[in-house]
Order: C-alpha cells, then sequence, then structure tokens
C-alpha cells in the first residue's frame, strides 16, 4: 500500500482513547496505542504515521505538540533483578510518568523513555533517544540526546 499527500488519513482520536483527550487531537494513518488510561493529552496534539505510544505509567501531552512518523514513546520498563525467571515473568516497574510540555517538535523515529520529561517548545532531532530530562526551548539531538542550542 502507498500513503501519499492524497491517500492519507487525517484520523481524530475518540473521547475515550485517553484519560484526558483535548480538542483536535489527531493521528495518520496507523499507530499503536497502549494502555490508554494513563496518557493525558492537551488540544491539538498529533502523532505521525506509524508512531508507538505505551500510557502504561502515565503520559502527559501538552498543547499543540507534534510528533513525527515512528516515534516511541515508552513509559514503563521491565522487571529484571531476579536471575532465576524470565524476565517477561517478572512483571513491569513503576516509576514516574513521561511528561512532554506543549509547543514541542519531536522528529521523525524518536524514541523517548521512561521517566523523561521534555520541556515547552523543545525540538528533539529525528534518530534521538531521550534518556533525560530537556529544559524548556532545547534543541536536542543525538543518542543519548543532548542539548545543541536553545531556541530562546
Amino acid at each position: 500500500m502507498m500513503i501519499t499527500e492524497l491517500s492519507k488519513r487525517v484520523i481524530p482520536f475518540r473521547p475515550h482513547d485517553a484519560r484526558r483527550m483535548g480538542e483536535g487531537c489527531y493521528y495518520l494513518d496507523r499507530i499503536v496505542w497502549l494502555n490508554g488510561g494513563g496518557i493525558e493529552l492537551g488540544d491539538g496534539v498529533g502523532f505521525n504515521y506509524g508512531c508507538y505510544v505505551n500510557g502504561l505509567n502515565g503520559l502527559v501531552v501538552g498543547d499543540g505538540t507534534i510528533f513525527g512518523p515512528y516515534t516511541m514513546i515508552h513509559t514503563a520498563s521491565h522487571n529484571m533483578k531476579d536471575v532465576t525467571r524470565p524476565i517477561p515473568e517478572q512483571g513491569w516497574q513503576e516509576g514516574p510518568p513521561v511528561r512532554i510540555g506543549p509547543g514541542c517538535w519531536v522528529g521523525m523515529g524518536v524514541c523517548i523513555l521512561p521517566g523523561v520529561e521534555i520541556g515547552e517548545g523543545c525540538v528533539v532531532g529525528a534518530g534521538s533517544v531521550v534518556t533525560k530530562d530537556l529544559d524548556a526551548y532545547a534543541v536536542a539531538v543525538g543518542n543519548p540526546a543532548k542539548p545543541m542550542k536553545s531556541r530562546r
């Protein structure tokens, strides 16, 4: 199947897709959306094609934030301390939610890891892996993502 500008679909989220769903939130065609009961979206939040979003430990996204294609947001990790048991049998670690401020642009293929806070107005470059908090208006790139400059 080929998706073009003429064929892609902008699909509005439904109110019951998340704990809180702001006005005008949408995704393009395909998305993996897990544990929506832990997700809160502000107004006008958009997810491009192929994003993976898991709200198990909580995800809060501010107004007007957009996510590029194939962005991954992980809010939980496997428990793995018991070396006598397989990791899939050990359940999930509880932790702080992922928080992403308003007005952010998260580029294509970015991976956001559990417990991270991304400040207002940040830009995260394509392919970056966000392992630590980013201050408001930071422009961050790399693996791990590091602030390169400020938009201010």
